[in-house]
Order: C-alpha cells, then sequence, then structure tokens
C-alpha cells in the first residue's frame, strides 16, 4: 500500500542540535507530531534517517531533530553513528499491551485460522480507531503471492471493502463528519462512496477490486456485538485466485465466518 509522501523538508545546516528537553516540543501539536514520527516507522521501513522521517511526516528537519531528542530521551528510539533510527525495544511491551487489550481478538483468532485454512487467503480484522481503519488481526495465507497486511496498518478511509463495512456501522450525521473533507475535494467519488456504503449497510457486507492494491479483489463482513458493527472481517485476494466465479464462495466464506464471530461476541456479552 502507498500513501503520498508530503513536501520535501527544507535540509538543516549543521549537525543535530544537542541537550534538547521535553520542553522543546511543548502542547498537543508537539504530542501529534511525536506520534506522527512513532508511526512513521513500519516493518518494511525499520531504520529511517532524520531526512527519511521529516519527509514522511511533513515536519520540518529542524524540528525533527527536536523530536528525535526527545524520543532517544525517552528510550522509545535508538540511533547509531550514520544517523539512521529505528524504534526501541520498550515499545514490544506496549505492542504487547495494546493486544491484550483487544479482548476481540481473543475471539477473532480461531475463527479467522478457520476461515484462512477454508479460503486459503489472508484474514485481517479491522477495527475503526480515531476516524482510521486500522488492522487489529492477522492470520497469514501459505501463498507465496498473497496480500500482506500488518497489525497496527492503516487503511484509508475512502476506499476498499472494510472501509465500507466500517462506514456503514455509523450514523449518517457522523459519517459525514469523518468524510467531510474528502466530500469537498472529491464531491462525486464521495457520492459513490456514500451509495456503496448505503448497501454495504443494508447487506452487512461489502466487495471491492483494485481499490487499494493492484490486483487485489476483496470481501469484507461485518463483526457486530448484538447491535453496533465493532469490526471488519476481511479477505483480501490476489485476482489469479479469485476470478469471478470464485468471488461468491470467498464472499459466503467471509460471511459466515463474520456471522459465526458475531454470535460469540454477543453471546460473550450477555
Amino acid at each position: 500500500m502507498s500513501a503520498r509522501r508530503p513536501a520535501k523538508a527544507p535540509e538543516a545546516k549543521g549537525p543535530p542540535p544537542k541537550g534538547n528537553s521535553p520542553a522543546a516540543a511543548p502542547g498537543a501539536e508537539g504530542a501529534r507530531r511525536v506520534l506522527a514520527v512513532l508511526q512513521a516507522f513500519t516493518p518494511g521501513q525499520h531504520t529511517l534517517t532524520a531526512r527519511d522521517l521529516a519527509e514522511r511526516t511533513g515536519i520540518p528537519l529542524p524540528s525533527m531533530y527536536r523530536y528525535i531528542a526527545l524520543l532517544r530521551e525517552t528510550g522509545l528510539l535508538i540511533g547509531d553513528d550514520h544517523g539512521c533510527y529505528h524504534l526501541s525495544a520498550r515499545l514490544i511491551s506496549l505492542a504487547r499491551a495494546a493486544g491484550a487489550a483487544e479482548s476481540i481478538i481473543e475471539f477473532a483468532d480461531p475463527v479467522m485460522r478457520d476461515l484462512a485454512a477454508e479460503c486459503g487467503e489472508t484474514v485481517i480484522l479491522v477495527r475503526l480507531i480515531a476516524r482510521t481503519p486500522v488492522c487489529v488481526h492477522r492470520v497469514e495465507s501459505t501463498h507465496h503471492l498473497r496480500a500482506t497486511f500488518e497489525p497496527g496498518q492503516q487503511l484509508p478511509l475512502e476506499r476498499g471493502a472494510t472501509a465500507k463495512v466500517l462506514l456503514a456501522g455509523l450514523s449518517p450525521q457522523v459519517r459525514r463528519e469523518y468524510l467531510a473533507d474528502f466530500t469537498q475535494a472529491n464531491p462525486e467519488a464521495a457520492a459513490r462512496l456514500d451509495e456503496a456504503v448505503r448497501q454495504a449497510a443494508e447487506a452487512g457486507w461489502a466487495i471491492s477490486e483494485q481499490e487499494i492494491d493492484r490486483g487485489v479483489w476483496a470481501a469484507s463482513a461485518s463483526v457486530t456485538d448484538g447491535g453496533s458493527v465493532i469490526a471488519a472481517l476481511t479477505v483480501p485476494s490476489p485476482l489469479v485466485r479469485s476470478p469471478v466465479q470464485a468471488q461468491a464462495r470467498l464472499l459466503g466464506q467471509v460471511r459466515a465466518a463474520a456471522a459465526r464471530l458475531s454470535g460469540m461476541i454477543t453471546d460473550a456479552h450477555r
């Protein structure tokens, strides 16, 4: 998956500033920027320079050095002699804590493993967190060619089967608020999305073809707690393994697994 890279930040002259303290990045905007720096790292891009981080976050390079200094001081970021940085092992415990807090994963994991074995594809569980679809759990396909998603990876809100299912679980007013910028920027695309979301709300599922990744078809179904949509269960599949004649079967498998998971969660809440 790719994202538009922000404009290149200006070059800073001289070495990174030393002795910066947390006071160098005060307020909520500073906190947002610190989080943006942490979120810039991915399993595929786990070591980045200050310039890389500035380009990925849109934070000017001189300011980036201050945030790097703060994160190094707190032990969350580690640097080497070549000006490269990576996340520290301290974040592993945070990741484990986040996983433990997602009690839905306890119910979802066996269902997802059964679905992956049945359909032969990667299965992901996605929740809407801070207005962003986020993969919270994954069971990977054993195929060499597969759609790959990492836990913690963000998906777009304006396209894809998963987004349609999650948006369908929102009230119309909240949905309009979430998509206000998108609607203003592209009214026609927003109208098409609105119709697709309406259909997903009626059906409880959605499909997409090459809306996020080239060559990938996806089926997604809503996971509920007996009333509200709390997640989307999605199977992204390379089109070479999901021609039209196979899509109905795969969609049926996803819907059945989502219904099973929803039943388990609902029963547990009674």
